[in-house]
């Protein structure tokens, strides 16, 4: 059972959304994840010794057990947002994982138990929303890091950095500043991601779900220098470059392999 649940208004410009899971069964041991540019909170309910923790922006692909699946919930954030529940400057989560403790103290294993004790996922959605209304700090982004993030989101591959901030009417040094400590890492790095997620989107769309059992993969049947131009990189071979670099493998091996989810490959 995989459920997503809208935040409340007053923290939905932080929150993009809930999510909880429950009894995933998997034939396979591992998961590589790709990167996804987002900050999330993932809290683990069916193991005891397993701290809340929060998950800050990668820029590489990890690998989860799929045996620690059985049972969890979680919060993706918007760009940007998750600063106001967590106060710290964003990017010292980068490529990393904290444990809620140390963050909110005694609060973060409070929630985790309070979300054990109440039966069903909608009651779980309350408890964790009331929570994170209650940490909300309402920091407010940047004039000029809020700027970038809505162009970038329209344009990530027309837009460039330097027009954004000139635009913006802000140093590129001073504009980069600001971006990796609301944000979580360099608007450039957060354009490459951006662009990256938008072809696995496209080719998750487009591309069955599972390993093709005909004569031909379906590596095969894609046009890669359309999927490439479309997605904003000069040619095949820089998007191939991009692709390896955030996944670890190839757009072809990707694409060939069996992904439960969107964002997920299985390994073994």
């Amino acid at each position: 059972m995989i459920l997503e649940y809208r935040p409340a208004q007053n923290i939905s410009c932080w929150v993009e959304k809930l999510w909880y899971c429950e009894g995933y069964q998997a034939t396979h041991r591992k998961e590589r994840v790709l990167p996804n540019g987002r900050f999330q909170l993932v809290i683990d309910l069916s193991d005891f010794s397993a701290p809340p923790l929060v998950v800050g922006i990668r820029s590489e692909f990890s690998v989860i057990e799929t045996a620690g699946l059985q049972c969890m919930i979680g919060v993706v954030f918007r760009a940007g947002g998750a600063r106001s529940l967590f106060g710290a400057s964003a990017d010292e989560f980068y490529n990393t994982e904290v444990a809620l403790d140390l963050i909110w103290g005694r609060a973060g294993t409070l929630l985790r138990d309070r979300l054990r004790e109440v039966r069903t996922p909608f009651a779980k959605f309350r408890v964790l929303e009331a929570a994170l209304i209650d940490h909300a700090m309402h920091l407010e982004l940047h004039p000029a890091v809020q700027y970038g993030l809505d162009e970038f989101q329209r344009a990530p591959h027309i837009r460039s950095v330097l027009d954004v901030t000139r635009d913006a009417c802000l140093s590129r040094r001073r504009f980069a500043q600001l971006f990796r400590e609301q944000v979580g890492l360099t608007p450039k790095l957060y354009c490459r991601l951006h662009r990256f997620q938008g072809v696995v989107r496209k080719l998750t769309s487009g591309a069955p779900a599972h390993r093709p059992q005909g004569p031909l993969c379906a590596a095969e049947k894609i046009d890669w220098a359309e999927v490439a131009l479309a997605g904003g990189y000069c040619d095949q071979a820089h998007m191939a470059h991009e692709f390896r670099a955030f996944s670890g493998i190839s757009p072809g091996a990707w694409l060939a392999q069996e992904r439960p989810f969107q964002n997920h490959v299985v390994i073994q």
